[in-house]
């Protein structure tokens, strides 16, 4: 069987463990299924999941990726700056945050990192952004898959958007901890050190430390920034990420050459 570049550069980033669940995926039946063909609209094939944990249904989100394709369609908007990732990226008012900028937001919540790589081209790369800002990890240690697995998703997306789009920055925010998945904090910062180990001696991708706000000095979330639900952030959350991120997307659309 042919193994395309992008696998190898992707299997080249795995863990030992991840590595050896990679090589046992060969026989399995997702292995063996033939690439749907390639069109504006298609689904990428899901080459993510290398890794035992089993992910979420990446076709639950049809219908609302159905919406996008239409808007696509209506108006084929390029060369901006993209937002995807899950319901952090879906709920922020990121036009409202950023008027200057000409922002294209493609969350969609309840997300994984595995159904970025699944919808890779309907959310980020049909609209070939100059920058791409990326939320996303929380979802999926809450389906029980391990930090390492979740690097392998995530990695996979970032090396196909780097793949895709070469010249196309990437804005990598931390995973935020709350209250209504506190048994999740070690997970979160396990995945943080790895994400951000991986970010570091590549040009095109930055690391950027985002939600510390969001603990105390003890480490317990901060329930002021939170909605009722303890877990999606309010406004003045927002507000605080808005703050930190704000000038970093001007410095990354600027290397860019994008202009305001």
């Amino acid at each position: 069987m042919k193994v395309s570049g992008f696998r190898l550069h992707r299997l080249h980033h795995l863990t030992v463990a991840s590595l050896a669940a990679a090589i046992g995926l060969a026989n399995s039946p997702l292995a063996a299924q033939a690439p749907a063909p390639a069109s504006p609209t298609a689904t990428a094939p899901a080459e993510a999941a290398l890794t035992p944990g089993k992910r979420p249904d990446p076709a639950r989100f049809e219908k609302e990726l159905a919406k996008f394709d239409a808007e696509f369609k209506e108006k084929p908007v390029k060369g901006g700056i993209v937002f995807t990732g899950s319901s952090s990226i879906r709920l922020w008012k990121t036009a409202t945050a950023f008027p200057k900028l000409a922002i294209l937001n493609r969350g969609f919540g309840g997300s994984v990192a595995n159904d970025l790589v699944v919808h890779a081209d309907r959310v980020v790369l049909r609209y070939e952004p100059k920058v791409l800002v990326v939320y996303t990890g929380s979802n999926d240690l809450n389906a029980k898959l391990k930090p390492e697995e979740v690097l392998a998703d995530y990695t996979a997306f970032l090396n196909l958007v780097h793949e895709k789009l070469p010249d196309c920055r990437v804005i990598v925010n931390s995973v935020k901890v709350s209250e209504s998945r506190l048994k999740q904090i070690p997970a979160v910062n396990q995945l943080n050190s790895l994400l951000q180990a991986w970010c570091e001696g590549k040009s095109w991708v930055r690391w950027l430390e985002s939600m510390n706000y969001l603990m105390d000095d003890k480490g317990v979330p901060k329930n002021e920034y939170f909605r009722k639900d303890k877990l999606h952030l309010n406004d003045a959350g927002y507000a605080k990420w808005n703050a930190i991120i704000g000038p970093v997307i001007k410095e990354e659309w600027a290397k860019a050459g994008g202009k305001d």
